[in-house]
């Protein structure tokens, strides 16, 4: 982000003339994140100062876009970087709710984000309707910046949580029986889904370690930001994403969906040993 400020500032803005006003801006919003509403569709950057649509093959044949204007959106927060290099970008969050409330398509920055997924829950298997804008995981694994193995450990890690039922209820519970016993009426038992989902996620969250494991819970079962994780924890800016990846691949090898490859393997070189009588 820092090198595309000083990049833009020092070699771009010459060519692509003065600052942008803000109708231009908006004006310039309204046409480039329509198209970035569209999956797997980012800006990346070329020769002369410009961004170009990317992500398909007929993407950036009829679409260029001035650095300088580029620049506004990041600063405005439209657009978020993906980890690449050279730097492209995607549509944020923030992006896609000023697209919307801009007099946009609004179903279709909506639909960008919303998913059907096939969930188990204690009554069994329903099918609902998922908004990964709620998803830290997602927002990253849009941008590019997490590996489909390490969005499925975060998923599945989160899923087994809401099985598990451990979620701190905000309200009282309508559907427990009432009993004017002083006492009050006895728990419900625990189902066998429920306990086996209890125990998967204590075993995944023991695998992962302390720390690690914290900031799992943080992430992927409360849905808490990478940037409320690092105000929390007083950790230097985006480093959480990282130690985010790190667990994340340890709850991969865990679940036993982590992909091998020969430079993750562990070499060992053992040394000839000569025995003399």
């Amino acid at each position: 982000m820092n090198n595309l400020a000083s990049a833009l500032e020092d070699e771009l803005v010459e060519k692509a003339g003065p600052q942008a006003g803000s109708a231009e801006i908006e004006r310039e919003g309204r046409r480039v994140l329509r198209r970035l509403t569209e999956r797997r569709l980012f800006l990346a950057p070329e020769t002369g100062g410009q961004f170009m649509l990317a992500g398909s093959k007929r993407a950036g044949r009829n679409m260029r876009v001035s650095a300088v204007i580029v620049s506004e959106f990041h600063a405005r927060g439209w657009i978020a970087p993906r980890g690449t290099a050279p730097e492209t970008f995607a549509l944020s969050e923030a992006g896609a709710r000023w697209f919307a409330s801009s007099g946009g398509d609004v179903f279709g920055a909506a639909k960008l984000f919303l998913t059907q997924r096939r969930v188990m829950t204690p009554e069994g298997a329903v099918t609902v309707n998922i908004n990964e804008l709620e998803s830290p995981l997602a927002r990253l694994r849009f941008r590019g910046q997490l590996t489909p193995v390490q969005y499925e450990a975060g998923e599945r890690l989160r899923q087994d949580f809401t099985m598990a039922g451990l979620m701190p209820r905000l309200c009282a519970d309508l559907t427990a029986p009432i009993s004017n016993s002083a006492r009050g009426a006895a728990p419900a038992p625990m189902t066998e889904k429920l306990i086996a989902a209890r125990q998967r996620f204590r075993l995944a969250m023991a695998s992962v370690g302390p720390g690690l494991s914290d900031l799992l819970f943080d992430v992927c079962c409360h849905l808490k930001g990478l940037e409320t994780v690092e105000a929390t924890y007083e950790w230097p800016v985006r480093s959480a994403k990282v130690v985010l990846q790190i667990a994340l691949d340890r709850l991969a090898a865990h679940y036993g969906i982590a992909t091998r490859s020969t430079r993750n393997r562990v070499r060992v070189w053992h040394a000839d040993v000569s025995v003399s009588a």
